[in-house]
């Protein structure tokens, strides 16, 4: 049986912009139940690239208040 992705991570590398594609690219690392990796990427169009956005300024906003901040 072929191992199972558990979870992504960033690579570490910077994430690019393709103008002409009009879509981004952010490269992972995929994570298997065997412990195994395989690098990848996480390719975005414009929408999909806003709406991660939004989903992690909330996120952040979260980590925020649970620290004490104020946003």
């Amino acid at each position: 049986m072929p191992a199972k992705a558990t979870h992504a991570t960033p690579a570490g590398r910077d994430a690019v912009y393709d103008r002409r594609a009009r879509q981004g690219s952010v490269p992972v690392e995929f994570h298997f139940d065997d412990g195994s990796t395989l690098d990848g990427a996480l390719i975005l169009t414009t929408a999909e690239l806003e709406r991660l956005y939004a989903q992690t300024s909330r996120l952040l906003d979260a980590h925020e208040r649970a620290l004490g901040g104020t946003p």
